[in-house]
């Protein structure tokens, strides 16, 4: 096993290196995008912070030499590359980083031991680390618990740690399975969220401050274009970061999402946040579209839900992009927001089914840094009404 960077990312601490990986990345993206950009849209460039940005990172567990655990990378087809600290981590997961392996060990918990997730907050320091500890063999709940929190109360280098155990059909936890993030954007609003355990967050708050800034801007300017009230419907919404940062520009907000535990969380972010005219659906986005395509949708109410309820979409699609009958409803709206961590398969979106859509504006948002990867926000208006 080798300490050296993964393949897959650059190596961290040299600035320069940084900015010439992001400036790659970029011209990758307007040359793909050239003819969509071609028309006079406004394009930002936001560069994230080059050092401790991620508040979510995920490690293999491995025995060195001695007997010892120590985190490692995957790469090459395994876990061949050893981690003792992760640069990109926020300060909070690399302290727990340097603690929790040997803590693990001393404390009996390390028996069957195969990965650990770490989940941050980057904002609050009164949130502690959540280290989910994966194991490949059976572990006992109650057996757990217990030697776990021994862990806790005997170690001084835990201190600011809470822990989870995972095995098949088991999740065990010292006290809960979730941190609290709070996000301070540039008007004064603060928004806070619940990042739940063993679902999707946004794992880089300085972009994830900058999309809902990006989303809100547009929002804003379309507001002010059709000079009325406007209907938001939104698919993909996770934990309702982007619907309770919208939620003061428009009237109304319909946020779809298929992980239930994700609609949970976006429930508790509404009613945390003060959020009143948010509605979050339990549903998967290929078939809630097909049901509104029919005109087969019905709100909480039990009213129908048409298309031409909803003046503006936004989407927020795993990398694949959006499937066919996705595709095909949000075509129909004049005003789409589409966040992409997949610009490859955005373009092909743009390509087949947006075509009378014009991009007005182009965010390039270097969530993973020192990763081939880029994210990208847009914001296209129809060009010629639908008759």
């Amino acid at each position: 096993m080798t300490t050296t960077t993964p393949s897959y990312h650059q190596a961290v601490g040299d600035d320069d290196a940084y900015a010439r990986g992001l400036e790659e990345k970029v011209a990758r993206v307007r040359t793909a995008f050239a003819r969509a950009l071609a028309n006079g849209a406004r394009v930002e460039v936001v560069p994230s912070d080059a050092r401790e940005f991620r508040s979510r990172c995920r490690f293999q567990l491995v025995r060195d030499a001695d007997g010892g655990l120590r985190h490692a990378l995957w790469d090459g087809g395994g876990p061949t590359r050893a981690v003792d600290d992760f640069e990109m981590a926020v300060g909070g997961i690399r302290r727990a980083m340097r603690a929790v392996p040997r803590a693990v060990s001393v404390g009996g918990l390390d028996a069957g031991l195969e990965a650990a997730h770490y989940l941050s907050s980057a904002a609050r320091a009164d949130q502690p680390v959540l280290v989910t500890l994966v194991y490949s063999t059976p572990i006992d709940e109650d057996a757990w618990v217990k030697a776990a929190r021994r862990i806790l109360e005997t170690d001084a280098s835990m201190v600011g740690v809470e822990l989870m155990g995972r095995s098949k059909g088991v999740a065990a936890k010292t006290h809960r399975d979730y941190v609290l993030e709070t996000y301070a954007l540039r008007d004064g609003t603060r928004l806070t969220y619940k990042h739940a355990e063993g679902s999707f967050s946004n794992p880089n708050y300085k972009i994830t401050i900058a999309t809902m800034e990006f989303l809100r801007d547009c929002a804003r300017e379309i507001r002010e274009a059709e000079e009325r009230p406007l209907r938001l419907l939104e698919l993909y919404c996770g934990n309702a970061n982007h619907s309770c940062a919208l939620a003061d520009v428009f009237e109304r907000v319909v946020a779809v999402e298929i992980d239930a535990k994700l609609v949970c969380a976006a429930n508790e972010s509404c009613a945390m946040n003060g959020v009143t005219n948010v509605e979050v659906v339990l549903a998967d986005s290929q078939n809630f579209a097909k049901r509104m395509t029919r005109g087969k949708c019905k709100d909480a109410s039990g009213n129908a839900m048409l298309a031409e309820d909803f003046d503006v979409v936004l989407v927020d699609p795993p990398r694949a992009g959006l499937d066919d009958d996705t595709l095909e409803l949000v075509s129909e709206f004049k005003h789409i927001l589409y966040v992409s961590c997949g610009p490859d398969n955005l373009l092909k979106n743009m390509e087949r089914g947006m075509c009378k859509h014009a991009c007005k504006r182009f965010a390039i948002l270097d969530h993973f840094a020192y990763t081939k990867h880029i994210e990208v926000a847009v914001y296209m208006r129809r060009e010629t009404e639908v008759v």
